[in-house]
């Protein structure tokens, strides 16, 4: 019983560090959106979402945390910052052509339809309610 405590215990402060690395950006996150008229919360989210809180190989290789696609896959940033600006003004875009809602939003943004807003839809839910820590007030919605 020790022993799985042990291996319990150490899973959950590795989960706990990882998601911390998202956290980490919310003050990149915050500018990103402030700037593009885009809600945080939600950027926040699809970042958790897309990346399996920045552990997936394409966060960890590309910098890429939102699992954003380019002409030739997904595409490489040199920051993880930079990640978030590019998510920040797509989402723009999608809020210039009414598109603001997470079911509007990932007719274009991924092809996994109602499984992809779920998942964004829980991970906003949790972010709201303080999972990963209180939220700042930035005013963009």
């Amino acid at each position: 019983m020790k022993f799985t405590i042990t291996i319990l215990t150490g899973l959950m402060l590795t989960w706990s560090a990882t998601a911390d690395q998202v956290t980490d950006l919310r003050p990149a996150i915050n500018e990103a959106a402030a700037s593009h008229g885009v809600d945080p919360v939600l950027m926040e989210a699809i970042i958790r979402h897309e990346s399996a809180n920045a552990t997936s190989k394409a966060a960890r290789k590309k910098n890429n945390l939102a699992g954003i696609m380019g002409r030739r896959g997904q595409r490489t940033y040199a920051s993880k910052e930079d990640c978030v600006k590019d998510l920040a003004r797509i989402l723009g875009k999608y809020k210039a052509k009414g598109r603001v809602t997470v079911s509007q939003i990932s007719r274009t943004y991924c092809t996994s339809g109602a499984k992809w807003v779920r998942g964004v839809n829980s991970y906003m839910g949790q972010i709201r309610k303080g999972r990963w820590g209180a939220l700042e007030s930035t005013g963009a919605n």
